[in-house]
């Protein structure tokens, strides 16, 4: 029995030892098989001395010694073996069990980044119930696009529906919520011109705006006078038209003529004439000259191909209306062909475009001085009879934009034959008056504007009469509307706290940059600080009194249109001339709040901004309206004209409207603060494969600046009031209705010419372009719809 516990023990001592030469358990070898060896390799031991011998060792016939057959699993390291005897695993157990640690260390580190990565749900705020906010949402869904994504396309995803649904009208070559506005500006306007009582004192503004609109409309006088009023002022007055045959080359008086044209009837062959501020005296207006002068739009027409459209419809337009006038076919063809390459000629000195530098753009010259310059200008003549009140003579300081181009004009008149520039003057007075015409010369003006612009047809009678009311008596018209607007204080409440919150953030970003210098800095800040804004008209101007003593030199006789229209024109003549004398700071941002197109601007003479109160109505705007939508449509009009105060070039100037001097501290400060935005602007329209100046890329820098500090001015306003959702669109958060507003302020239909025209004078103003440069270089925009893989573009901002 002793023998057979010790043999028992013996056994169960093999049975651990996985090493040894006993195999293991029944369980463990289904996992690992033994590996018997074929020569008993256990110890022997010796029953004579007790002494342990090494088993042999064996021979394998492939490899050599070996202390066995081949194994199917290296020997376990002293950290392995511990692991399996404290868990008891087996190896393959064991490289189980840490396989499935490192998955689950790998799909908790992956849990923990989408936590970090993944969109918050929506919290849920309380809709907006109020009938503002119903209104706004009921504008806004339509025009969107939910088949586009926001971060491919945000231009066709914001305005896609709106484009499937508006047709570009006949009479129009742009369609867009702005000229929905202006077009109920003038439904209202006719509203009330033809609700307006009879007034007997025929000095009163509605007396002249009724029967000023009743001649406009009155076709039954206009068609059966054709041609005859226009052609009574050439043949009698000026002397005559070379291609009509009245014209006496011997007594035709070319210094006579000019100044009739610009003095007279306000038409500006060569040159123009303005009144604008003086950049010099502040306080005071000065006469500024500029190139102008040609029939087509722009110079680089001249050089298209002659079978080009446009130029070929200029061509037949010039034919058409010289021959509605008198002139055989054959001279018509001629004066024609002679008349583009004459204006062609003119082309070819005109500057290239506008400087955007004060410090060059123009410069002050004495009359006497610009007299040496271009000697062959009757400049004195001119301005004299222009502004007889305002004492012009040889000291008198004018503006010149351009000195070269009147150098290189007197050069051109001094060779210019003398029936050559009869045609040339008679040809401007035509074209400009062409159009109060009858029935005949309006349809020839049709044919033309259509291949210009894309107009294919005239617009309806009482709109053409209502925008001549708006050229003329466009203070008159403001003045009448305007006490009449719906809650107008609530309307210019809203407005002064949009303006207010952007500018104080405007001026809190200023004052944390510490790039800037000193000087730039304290000149910026005190621009901003003492920067203010002009809401409609003031009260003062709103007076009947004050209204009918502005338009007391103007006449109106009834049904006389193009008597009317002659004495509107002579009443604008004598409009700047009262510019010119006064000192009154409101001639200077007039134009700009009574303006048939209306838009925020910057007035750089009184350091304010401009708002019309013709702008302020739905769908653009509405005190009720969602912030996000009014920070996005408003709100960045507001911004960029804050901004233009003190970017180029309103940064040039003092709160007085005087320009700095060119070499001062500020003025060296903000180029160079300019100058690496610009060239990463430019780099990326480069990138865009489109040509640019350095306006366009000074327009897409503001542009940015300015949807930045609008959406800023927002986050901060809305952090402090209750948060509502808008009704059906309760997914979207105050950031993406900004830019879903803001885009949709732009949404526009061009006809294909007009998007030509346009891109010539202002790149940005390709909207498609426009929105791609402001999602590309906002991180707010990706944010707000979630664009996280695509990268922004980094671009100094100035401020």
């Amino acid at each position: 029995m002793a023998q057979e516990r010790k043999n028992s023990g013996q056994n169960l001592e093999m049975q651990d030892k996985p090493d040894g030469g006993g195999c293991l358990s029944a369980t463990d070898e289904e996992r690992e098989p033994c590996l018997k060896a074929s020569t008993d390799l256990s110890p022997v031991t010796d029953k004579n001395n007790g002494t342990v011998a090494a088993p042999p060792p064996s021979t394998d016939n492939n490899n050599g010694t070996s202390n066995g057959k081949f194994h199917a699993f290296a020997a376990a390291t002293s950290l392995e073996q511990k692991l399996r005897d404290k868990t008891g695993f087996s190896r393959t157990g064991l490289a189980v069990a840490v396989a499935a640690i490192l998955l689950c260390v790998v799909l908790l580190i992956t849990v923990v980044v989408l936590l970090f990565m993944w969109p918050s749900p929506p919290r849920h705020f309380p809709v907006c119930r109020r009938a503002a906010c119903l209104r706004a949402s009921a504008e806004v869904l339509p025009k969107i696009n939910f088949t586009q994504q926001p971060c491919e396309n945000f231009r066709e995803y914001s305005c896609g529906g709106w484009l499937q649904t508006n047709d570009l009208p006949a009479y129009m070559s742009s369609w867009s919520l702005k000229k929905r506005i202006q077009q109920d500006q003038k439904i209202k306007i006719r509203n009330m011109v033809v609700t307006l009582r009879n007034v007997a004192s025929s000095t009163s503004l509605n007396w002249k705006m009724k029967h000023f609109y009743e001649s406009c409309m009155n076709l039954d006088n206009i068609e059966t006078d054709e041609g005859k009023p226009l052609k009574k002022i050439i043949s009698t007055i000026l002397g005559g038209w070379h291609v009509l045959k009245d014209f006496n080359v011997h007594e035709w008086d070319v210094t006579s003529t000019i100044v009739q044209l610009h003095s007279k009837y306000s038409v500006s062959p060569f040159f123009k004439i303005d009144v604008v501020p003086d950049d010099k005296v502040s306080g005071q207006n000065i006469i500024q000259i500029s190139p102008a002068g040609l029939g087509l739009p722009d110079r680089r027409y001249y050089y298209r191909q002659q079978e080009n459209k446009i130029v070929a419809a200029y061509k037949q337009y010039m034919v058409d209306v010289s021959q509605l006038l008198g002139a055989t076919s054959g001279d018509a063809s001629i004066f024609s062909n002679d008349m583009f390459h004459y204006e062609k000629r003119i082309a070819e000195i005109t500057p290239a475009s506008k400087q955007e530098d004060p410090f060059h753009s123009h410069r002050r010259f004495k009359l006497s001085k610009l007299k040496e310059i271009a000697g062959m200008i009757p400049l004195l003549d001119i301005l004299q009879s222009k502004f007889p009140e305002s004492n012009i003579g040889d000291d008198t300081f004018v503006s010149v934009v351009s000195p070269t181009y009147f150098s290189n004009l007197s050069n051109l008149i001094s060779s210019s034959d003398r029936s050559g520039l009869n045609d040339y003057f008679m040809w401007k007075m035509a074209e400009a008056y062409v159009p109060y015409l009858s029935v005949k010369f309006r349809e020839i003006v049709k044919i033309y504007t259509a291949e210009l612009t894309g107009e294919k047809d005239l617009p309806p009678r009482w709109e053409i009469c209502v925008s001549l009311l708006q050229k003329f008596m466009g203070f008159g018209i403001t003045a009448t509307l305007e006490p009449h607007i719906e809650k107008k204080a609530d309307v210019v409440a809203v407005v002064k706290d949009v303006f207010e919150n952007i500018k104080e953030s405007i001026i809190s970003n200023v004052n944390k940059n510490q790039d800037l210098g000193p000087e730039l800095s304290d000149h910026v800040l005190n621009k901003l600080n003492s920067l203010t804004v002009q809401i409609g008209l003031p009260e003062n101007m709103l007076q009947e009194n004050y209204v009918n003593q502005f338009y007391s030199q103007l006449p109106i006789q009834k049904l006389d249109f193009f008597q009317n229209v002659n004495y509107a024109v002579s009443f604008i003549k004598d409009y700047s001339q009262i510019k010119l004398k006064s000192k009154k700071e409101e001639y200077g941002w007039l134009d700009d709040l009574v303006s048939e197109d209306p838009k925020v601007t910057y007035n750089v003479a009184s350091n304010k901004v401009i708002v019309p109160l013709s702008l302020l109505s739905p769908p653009y705007f509405e005190t009720g309206y969602p912030e996000a939508l009014l920070y996005g449509g408003l709100g960045v009009e507001i911004s960029s004209a804050i901004l233009s105060s003190v970017y180029p070039p309103g940064v040039a100037h003092g709160t007085d409207g005087v320009l700095l001097q060119a070499h001062s501290a500020a003025v060296n400060r903000s180029i160079g603060a300019t100058v690496e935005a610009r060239s990463c602007f430019g780099q990326f329209l480069k990138d865009q494969q489109v040509d640019f100046v350095n306006n366009t890329v000074l327009t897409a820098m503001l542009s940015v600046s300015s949807v930045r500090f609008a959406l800023q001015s927002l986050t901060k306003k809305t952090q402090t009031e209750p948060h509502y959702h808008q009704p059906a669109m309760e997914s979207y958060e105050y950031d993406a209705l900004f830019f879903i507003g803001y885009a949709q302020s732009l949404c526009t239909i061009k006809s294909p010419q007009q998007q030509d025209l346009d891109t010539m004078y202002n790149l940005m103003s390709d909207e498609s372009l426009l929105l791609k440069t402001i999602s590309e270089h906002s991180e707010s925009f990706k944010s707000a719809f979630n664009c996280m893989g695509r990268p922004t573009k980094t671009c100094e901002y100035i401020y």
